[in-house]
C-alpha cells in the first residue's frame, strides 16, 4: 500500500487492485484510541493503565452498535456490503467491503452513526448486557478441558485482566449512563487519530476524499463532544500501549494446574508451551540477521515436528482425543512505540485415558528423543521440509479481503514504531515482505543452525523457559499438586497465579531478570526509533515507562 496521507489527524493508506480485476474494494478505519481500554494512573501522571471495566464498556459499545445498526444495513448486505466493528487495545476497527462505488457511503454512515450517542438505546443495551452476562457465566461450564488449559496459560501470560469472575462481577454493574459516558470519553479524546487502508478497486481521488470526509467526521464530533458536557480527562497524551506477552523467566518451568469446572468435562489436558528468550524476527530493516535465522529455525522445527508428534501421541501411544503442536508468534507492544515479536512452540493434548501429569512426561519423553532423530535426519528431508514451508509462507493469496487483512495487520502494529517522530525508520521500514524474506532464509539453514535453537528452546532446562498448563477432568480428577523442586514453579489456584503473574516483566528487547535496571540503556542502544523518545525525556525530565500487552488470539501470520 501507498500512505498518501500523513498527518497528526491520521494516515491514509491507498492500494489500487491490479489483480483480481473485479468492482470491489475493502475500507478499513482503525480509530486509534487508548480510550478503548485505559485510563490515566493519577491526576499528576500522563502515564495510562489498562482498566477492566474500560475494556468491558468498550465491548458492550461495539455490541449495542451491532445490534443497533443490524436492521439499518440489512439492505445493504442484500446489495453486496458488509461491515463489521471490533475492539482491540490500539482502537475501534471498523471494516466495510464489497462493492467499490457505495462502499464509501456505507462506511461514513456507519462512522457517523458510531460516533454519535443516538443508537445507545436501552433495548440495545440490555441486549448485550444479557449476552456477555449469559457467556461470562457460563464460561467455566461450557469449556472443554484444553480450551481452559489455553485460559489459564494466556491469563498468566498475556492477560491484562483478572479473569471471568471479575469480568462478570463488573459487567453486572455497568449501566446505560456509563456507556454513555464512555462513548462521549472516547470522542473526547485529543490524541484519537485515524489509520485508513484504502485498497481495491478505488482511485486515489477517491480515496483522498473519504479520509478527507472521515476526519471531518471525527473533528466535528470531538468539538461538539467537549462543548455538549464536561468529560473527564483521563486519557494520557502519548501512544496507547498495544498487545502484551510477559517474559518466562529462563531455567524456570511454570506449571499451572487446575480442576475442570464443566461437570460433564471427562478429558484432561495439557498445554507445553515453549517461549524463546531471543526476540522474533519483526521485519529485514527492523531486525537483524540473526533473529530472521533464529525465527526462521523455530518455525521449522514446529514444522518438523508436527507430524512425527501426532504420529507418536495419538497414532501409536493413543494419548487421546486431539493431539497438535504448532508454532505460536505472538507480540508485546511498549508506550514508544516499539513492538517485539515473539516466538514460542506450543504441544497440547486432550485425553481421557492418561491423567495429565502422565501426558506431560510422554510429552517430555518425545521432545527429548526427536533430539536425536533432528540429529541424524538426512540434510535432504530437512531441505524437503524447508521447501514446503517455505511454499506454504509464499502461497499466492486468492481473496482481496485476506490480503487487505494481512496488510492492516502490518500497518496496525509497526506504522507508529515505523513513522515515530525524528526517527531514522522510514515507510519502506514496514515488513510487508516478510513471507518472502523468512521463505528465503529457510533455504539457507543449516542442521548446526537447527539443533542450537532446538537445544536453546527445548532441551537446556537451565536457560530455556517453559510454561505447563494442567486441567483435569473427572475422570483423573485433581489430587495433589506436586511437592516443591528447584527450578520449578507449581501454581494451583488464582491467588498463586495472579501473585506469579506479579512478578513477571513485559517481554521486552533486553528485558531480563538479571539486569532490569539496565533494560532501558539497552532498549535506547539497539532501536533508532527510542532514540528520539530518550533525548526528549532527557530534555523535560521524564521516566518513560515501558509497559506491553497482548491482543487476539495468536496466529501463524507473517
Amino acid at each position: 500500500p501507498n500512505l498518501i496521507v500523513n498527518e497528526p489527524s491520521g494516515r491514509l493508506w491507498w492500494k489500487l487492485d491490479e489483480r483480481y480485476a473485479l468492482p470491489k474494494a475493502y475500507l478499513t478505519v482503525l480509530i486509534r484510541t487508548r480510550a478503548s481500554e485505559n485510563i490515566l494512573q493519577s491526576d499528576e501522571s500522563d502515564q495510562s493503565q489498562y482498566n477492566t471495566k474500560t475494556s468491558l464498556q468498550s465491548e458492550f459499545l461495539k455490541s449495542i452498535f451491532a445490534d443497533a445498526l443490524a436492521i439499518e444495513t440489512y439492505d445493504a448486505y442484500l446489495a453486496g456490503l458488509g461491515w463489521s466493528l471490533s475492539k482491540s487495545s490500539a482502537g475501534f476497527t471498523l471494516t466495510c467491503h464489497g462493492y467499490s462505488d457505495r462502499l464509501p457511503d456505507l462506511a461514513l454512515k456507519l462512522l457517523k452513526e458510531l460516533t454519535s450517542p443516538s443508537f445507545l438505546e436501552e433495548r440495545h443495551f440490555e441486549t448485550a448486557k444479557d449476552k456477555t452476562i449469559r457467556g461470562l457465566s457460563s464460561f467455566f461450564e461450557s469449556r472443554r478441558a484444553d480450551s481452559l488449559a489455553i485460559y489459564y496459560r494466556n491469563l498468566l501470560l498475556n492477560y491484562k485482566g483478572n479473569g471471568v469472575e471479575e469480568n462478570l462481577e463488573i459487567a453486572r454493574a455497568i449501566t446505560l449512563r456509563d456507556i454513555e459516558k464512555h462513548h462521549a470519553m472516547i470522542w473526547a479524546d485529543n490524541d484519537l487519530s485515524l489509520e485508513v487502508l484504502y485498497t481495491g478497486n478505488v482511485s486515489e481521488k477517491q480515496a483522498r476524499s473519504f479520509f478527507s470526509d472521515a476526519t471531518d467526521v471525527i473533528d466535528s464530533t470531538r468539538a461538539l463532544v467537549t462543548q455538549k458536557e464536561a468529560v473527564e480527562d483521563n486519557i494520557a497524551d502519548s501512544w496507547a500501549s498495544g498487545p502484551l506477552e510477559r517474559r518466562l523467566p529462563a531455567g524456570e518451568d511454570i506449571e499451572l494446574h487446575f480442576e475442570s469446572k464443566n461437570p460433564k468435562e471427562e478429558n484432561g489436558a495439557v498445554v507445553v508451551t515453549y517461549q524463546s528468550q531471543h526476540e522474533g524476527f519483526k521485519g529485514k530493516s527492523l531486525s537483524s540477521k540473526e533473529t530472521l535465522e533464529r525465527s526462521a529455525c523455530v518455525r521449522l522445527i514446529s514444522k518438523i515436528i508436527r507430524e512425527p508428534c501426532f504420529n507418536e501421541l495419538r497414532t501409536k501411544q493413543q494419548l487421546g482425543y486431539i493431539v497438535s503442536s504448532f508454532y505460536d508468534m505472538s507480540y508485546s507492544t511498549n508506550e514508544t512505540p516499539l513492538t517485539t515479536s515473539i516466538d514460542s512452540l506450543t504441544v497440547y493434548v486432550l485425553s481421557r485415558k492418561v491423567e495429565p501429569k502422565d501426558v506431560a512426561a510422554r510429552i517430555d519423553d518425545f521432545l527429548l528423543n526427536f533430539r536425536s532423530k533432528l540429529e541424524d535426519m538426512p540434510s535432504k528431508e530437512i531441505q524437503d521440509y524447508a521447501e514446503s514451508l517455505a511454499k506454504e509462507l509464499t502461497k499466492p493469496i486468492r481473496k482481496l479481503g485476506t490480503e487487505a487483512s494481512n496488510q492492516f495487520g502490518k500497518i496496525r502494529r509497526y506504522a507508529p514504531e515505523t513513522l515515530y517522530a525524528d526517527n531514522d525508520s522510514s515507510l519502506e521500514d514496514i515488513p510487508f515482505d516478510n513471507a518472502e524474506v523468512v521463505a528465503a532464509a529457510l533455504h539457507k539453514l543449516d542442521r548446526n543452525m537447527i539443533l542450537d535453537v532446538y537445544d536453546s528452546l527445548i532441551m537446556k532446562k537451565g536457560s530455556r523457559s517453559r510454561i505447563l498448563t494442567h486441567v483435569y477432568g473427572r475422570t483423573f480428577p485433581l489430587k495433589e499438586v506436586p511437592p516443591p523442586a528447584p527450578s520449578k514453579v507449581y501454581v494451583s489456584s488464582m491467588n498463586e497465579l495472579m501473585t506469579k503473574r506479579k512478578s513477571l516483566i513485559a517481554y521486552e528487547p533486553n528485558s531480563n531478570y538479571q539486569r532490569t535496571g539496565t533494560r532501558l540503556l539497552g532498549l535506547v542502544g539497539r532501536h533508532r526509533s527510542l532514540q528520539y523518545a530518550a533525548a526528549a525525556a532527557t530534555v523535560v525530565g521524564v521516566v518513560v515507562l515501558f509497559k506491553g500487552r497482548n491482543d487476539d488470539k495468536k496466529q501463524t501470520k507473517i
